[in-house]
């Protein structure tokens, strides 16, 4: 049951962040969309490394902004972002992070391939560490480590942390543990 729920997660990660084309989905009247998707914007507090949690469908969660047609949402001190929006909404909206009205932040898919494939002078981007949709008894949200590349190691933690304070009764049994990735092998075969 759980290694099925990773799968979904792990669609899910891939299909919203990787998605082309037209979005098909249900939209409230104030969200427009640009070329096809609803594009939602994280503004970030100055400086701000760490998790940021969205946590969907909260009967006292935040009303986002619409800013040119896209949702807008300033992220607290805490990282986490109750939104009353349910994620179906949201469903296939691009997702940008920002410090103010610096250009929007580079993504990767997770917090591995930010490892792999950047540098210790690279800024601040964003990896993500995990979405849930669908799961009875906890809400729909997701999880994403704002860091530079030194702090990948210690940002992911502080997300597991997180994730399993709010959801799992801080016992510990977050199933996401940062470990070191491997570089590929550069071995040539003849």
């Amino acid at each position: 049951m759980v290694a099925r729920h990773m799968v979904l997660a792990l669609f899910l990660v891939t299909a919203i962040a990787c998605r082309g084309g037209n979005a098909h989905v249900q939209t409230a009247p104030w969200i427009q969309s640009e070329a096809g998707r609803k594009v939602q914007i994280f503004v970030l507090p100055p400086g701000y490394r760490g998790p940021v949690m969205v946590i969907y469908d909260q009967v006292d969660g935040a009303r986002p902004r619409s800013v040119d047609g896209e949702v807008v949402y300033d992220v607290p001190a805490d990282g986490i972002v109750r939104t009353a929006l349910p994620e179906e909404v949201l469903a296939g909206a691009r997702v940008q992070f920002v410090f103010g009205s610096r250009p929007a932040l580079f993504q990767y898919h997770n917090c591995t391939a930010m490892r792999l494939q950047g540098l210790a002078t690279d800024p601040a981007a964003v990896c993500w560490l995990a979405i849930q949709v669908g799961e009875t008894g906890t809400p729909d949200h997701a999880v994403y480590i704002v860091t530079d590349w030194v702090g990948i190691p210690d940002n992911y933690e502080r997300g597991a942390r997180m994730l399993d304070s709010l959801f799992f009764g801080g016992k510990g049994i977050s199933r996401f543990k940062w470990a070191e990735p491997k570089k590929p092998s550069t071995q040539m075969t003849t």
